[in-house]
């Protein structure tokens, strides 16, 4: 963009953000621009330039993450929100971005209440009005005509729960003023609306146990669960492709913090399949990632660190006793060290290919990447508590109780 003669000074700092960084200048009429306008649209433009026929195109709508000189509005839930009333302090010297699947243009809905039901497609001007003006009121319109004439008329304020896709939404007061896809998601098929608890409860149903079966869960099940237990299953690329498929139908899953699938058959394939659907945006609150024991090599690891994005909640990743060697190592190590995959503990030991070098490369890059071979004290072998909660590493007092 061309300077501008202004009173305030120009700003030149780094924007970078999924492989290209280049060099923006904003001079004083830039610089009183949204920061979507001025920083991330001429970063997604430059971008999309460069990719070939075909390639992966960026779009602001799709800004998921804002990170200043390694501080400030680092991977926010809904980075475009922030960003909105976003300036690039004087002194910043870099802007990272990070961008995940872009919205879509339309959302094909059936809402329910009772015995009535209509089916409802958004589009993007609808989209852009509240649950309240582009789901509920039209909905209302043909239900009410239904009811009995001396039935008072149903408004939107006095829905007491919304169900999406069978998961309750936390507020439904909340809901009724929030965007389409902000409250029920990029995924959702289908909206059920209750206007008295009688109905909830009418309307209840016994729930399946969460992790017992790959497959045989509903898209409700997937956004209640918080833990999914998958292990010594057998599971293969075929499995890592149909996980795949569940999550982001389901998505975003605002509950699940710990997936644990070690001791299966992945491979590289199955978790390449598998890793963009761990993206931030479709697992935002998750925790734990135990991929150990799959036959992993290293291109899966390369599909892991350049295509799953996670969460900045992600505290551990297991990936020991797979069959990594430095170009996994030094992939995931890169992407660590970008701000891209953000993880506080990764452990790699029993994976013999990598060397002192990738040892050297990972522990710079993550301060808790974990080589040392397992003692008798600190497992490998995993306590799995009956009440649902988080793993932890088989210790020496458990044996002795």
């Amino acid at each position: 963009m061309a300077d501008v003669a202004g009173e305030q000074a120009p700003r030149r700092f780094k924007v970078a953000g999924e492989g290209l960084e280049l060099t923006i200048t904003l001079d004083a009429k830039w610089q009183a621009r949204p920061f979507q306008q001025a920083v991330a649209l001429p970063f997604v433009k430059k971008f999309n330039s460069q990719q070939r026929e075909g390639g992966r195109q960026l779009s602001v709508e799709a800004l998921c993450g804002v990170q200043i000189d390694g501080a400030g509005l680092s991977r926010v839930a809904d980075a475009r929100l922030a960003a909105a009333g976003l300036v690039v302090p004087p002194a910043a010297s870099r802007v990272e971005l990070t961008f995940g699947e872009p919205p879509p243009t339309e959302l094909r809905l059936r809402v329910a209440c009772g015995d009535v039901s209509v089916k409802l497609t958004l589009d993007k001007r609808w989209l852009g009005k509240t649950v309240a003006e582009a789901v509920v009121k039209p909905f209302l319109s043909v239900y009410n005509r239904r009811q009995p004439t001396a039935t008072p008329p149903r408004t939107p304020e006095q829905a007491v729960e919304i169900h999406a896709d069978g998961a309750k939404l936390p507020s439904a007061k909340e809901a009724l003023r929030m965007g389409p896809l902000e409250a029920l998601g990029w995924h959702c098929t289908r909206v059920d609306l209750f206007f008295s608890y009688e109905a909830v409860r009418a309307a209840a149903k016994p729930r399946p146990m969460l992790g017992q079966s790959v497959g045989h869960m509903s898209t409700a099940d997937y956004r209640e669960a918080t833990e999914l237990l998958w292990t010594h299953r057998k599971l293969n690329k075929a499995d890592g492709a149909a996980i795949a498929r569940s999550f982001t139908a389901a998505s975003p899953l605002r509950k699940l913090k710990y997936l644990y699938l070690y001791g299966n058959s992945l491979g590289d394939e199955g978790l390449a399949a598998l890793a963009p659907a761990l993206r931030r945006e479709h697992a935002p609150a998750l925790r734990e990632l135990h991929l150990s024991t799959n036959g992993i090599g290293s291109e899966g690891v390369r599909a892991l660190a350049e295509l799953c994005h996670p969460s900045p909640k992600l505290a551990a990743l297991s990936l020991h006793d797979n069959r990594i060697s430095d170009e996994g190592v030094f992939a995931l190590a890169d992407a660590i060290s970008g701000g891209s995959f953000v993880v506080e503990k990764v452990t790699l030991h029993t994976n013999p290919a990598v060397s002192a070098e990738g040892v050297r490369r990972m522990t710079e890059a993550c301060a808790g990447a974990d080589f040392a071979e397992p003692t008798p004290d600190r497992g490998p072998t995993p306590y799995i508590p009956l009440d649902h909660t988080p793993q932890r590493w088989l210790e020496r007092g458990d044996v002795d109780k």
